[in-house]
């Protein structure tokens, strides 16, 4: 188990060769899935690691940026996709910068109410050298961000903590660099409740039945033209 802290300390952040993997949460307690950020030919992606596996961001070079199923995944289960459907849930073009020589281009949100892997569920493999971060105070989420920068920039948020935990060589002179950092909570607890109330309905009109313990998660885009991840436990105790 890696502690971000010691990481710092040790001047080990921010990695600057991938693979890099990190939860939120404490190393002792509640965290996030496991997720993971590399790049591979001049394309950037970002995987869960231990559940949502079907699925990746995939940040192309080319420009044309998308979320979607894998294709191991379809193969696996054609199940996923109805007749016709692409496997990509959205396909978008790379942002304009909208800081100097800077594109915000993703965001994990993890909201600390919502955190659900217990410590006896990381014991696979699939948590060795996973870089643990602090989870957000009452009032406060915490927030992966993944800028493209022209260069190596020194990105820092203006009022809340935070850290680059790595800044990875896509070449042409880009950088990927990930950016852990807090926010206040804001709407962001209805977000989750909106998105809930709707798959709970998609789930009852098709006769799916969910599990206890069941976690999900929602997919969007901001107005600065970022998209999202954010997870929730699909029922609440």
């Amino acid at each position: 188990m890696i502690h971000y802290r010691r990481l710092i300390e040790a001047g080990v952040l921010p990695r600057r060769v991938g693979p890099v993997r990190f939860a939120v949460g404490p190393p002792d307690g509640l965290t996030s899935n496991s997720w993971r950020l590399w790049v591979q030919k001049g394309d950037v992606y970002i995987k869960c690691r231990d559940n949502f596996t079907e699925t990746k961001v995939s940040l192309h070079a080319s420009g044309r940026w998308r979320m979607g199923f894998t294709t191991e995944a379809i193969k696996k289960d054609l199940s996923l996709l109805r007749f016709g459907q692409n496997r990509a849930w959205e396909v978008w073009e790379r942002p304009p910068t909208s800081l100097p020589e800077t594109v915000p281009a993703f965001r994990l949100i993890f909201l600390s109410s919502e955190l659900a892997v217990k410590p006896e569920d990381r014991l696979s493999k699939k948590w060795k050298d996973v870089i643990y971060i602090e989870s957000g105070p009452p009032g406060k989420l915490s927030m992966l961000t993944l800028f493209i920068t022209k260069g190596e920039i020194n990105l820092k948020h203006a009022s809340q903590p935070s850290f680059c935990m790595a800044c990875l060589n896509i070449g042409g002179g880009l950088r990927a660099q990930l950016v852990a950092h807090g926010e206040w909570e804001a709407g962001w607890p209805d977000v989750i409740n909106e998105a809930l109330i709707a798959g709970r309905r998609q789930t009852k009109d098709h006769n799916i039945d969910v599990p206890d313990g069941a976690y999900c998660y929602f997919f969007g885009n901001l107005p600065d033209s970022s998209r999202f991840l954010i997870g929730a436990r699909f029922k609440k105790s």
